[in-house]
């Protein structure tokens, strides 16, 4: 009887395959001398966690982008430099790091703290710094907040470090600004002033070993292929950006939904930079 193998992949994992024959593996009967497993679902390497607290089970391996944790000194200081460099150049902008944005019942507004906001060519503009532990649900009420207001919104995301030219797993939050901005998400980093680097997540593959059997005296055989991670992605980077020149605004950015997240976002106003898609399709 085959296993049954989990559809979810952000579920907890009791069975993998091993990538030497390709065959099931039950977290039960899994060792670390039949490593590497992989997810048959998303095609990413698992590693074996055996738990005390918890059902032992098969966990992702892919790292993730080197994201800030909370209002760390990252956060603070993306927020101060971008917003520095914006007042020189937008002098009559009043740009501010986290001015209130005051509630009105009467027009639907509710109270919101945006991490930088100021105007450009007299259209607001505001800049979210993006914490890792702000949940999607909080980064959907600040977007369609600022569009209540006529805003345009920017997502930011400050990086301790490189993200790499290596594959990697973008945490939700992370998808869901790819698809907000047509396929590219804005990364900062230290000492970088106005400078961010969009990044547009291409497709990432595993080659599938072969691996031959009999079943009722036939010989079975699968693998000897490329197969694509379903969420593992390679970073392919577009040209760094200027916030005080390589970007403009966009209205109306219409209503989308990301099928695998499940998530529904209402239409929007942007702010995005101007380059051409720098990606071929797929």
């Amino acid at each position: 009887m085959p296993y049954e193998y989990n559809s979810t992949p952000d579920k907890i994992k009791l069975v993998a395959k091993r990538a030497a024959d390709n065959q099931a593996v039950h977290i039960s009967q899994a060792v670390k001398t039949g490593a590497p497993f992989y997810c048959p679902d998303t095609y990413e390497e698992v590693v074996i966690r055996r738990c005390v607290e918890k059902r032992d089970h098969f966990a992702y391996s892919a790292r993730h982008s080197p994201v800030g944790t909370k209002e760390s000194e990252l956060h603070k200081n993306c927020k101060n430099e971008i917003a520095a460099v914006l007042q020189q150049a937008y002098s009559g902008g009043r740009w501010e790091v986290e001015r209130p944005l005051w509630a009105n019942s009467s027009k639907g507004y509710q109270m919101v703290r945006p991490d930088i906001s100021g105007r450009i060519d007299g259209k607001g503009v505001v800049i979210e710094v993006q914490a890792s532990t702000l949940s999607i649900p909080k980064i959907l009420h600040r977007t369609a907040q600022y569009k209540k207001r006529g805003a345009y919104i920017l997502w930011v995301v400050p990086l301790t470090k490189a993200l790499g030219e290596e594959a990697f797993r973008p945490r939700l939050f992370e998808r869901f600004l790819h698809t907000l901005y047509y396929g590219r998400v804005y990364y900062w980093y230290p000492g970088s002033g106005s400078i961010l680097t969009p990044v547009h997540y291409g497709k990432a593959t595993r080659y599938i070993e072969v691996s031959t059997w009999f079943e009722n005296g036939e010989e079975r055989c699968v693998g000897g292929y490329e197969k694509t991670y379903k969420r593992l992605k390679t970073p392919v980077y577009g040209q760094k950006a200027d916030l005080t020149k390589d970007f403009k605004t966009q209205s109306n950015r219409p209503f989308f939904h990301l099928t695998n997240d499940k998530l529904s976002v209402p239409e929007s106003n942007i702010f995005i930079d101007s380059q051409a898609k720098w990606w071929e399709n797929g």
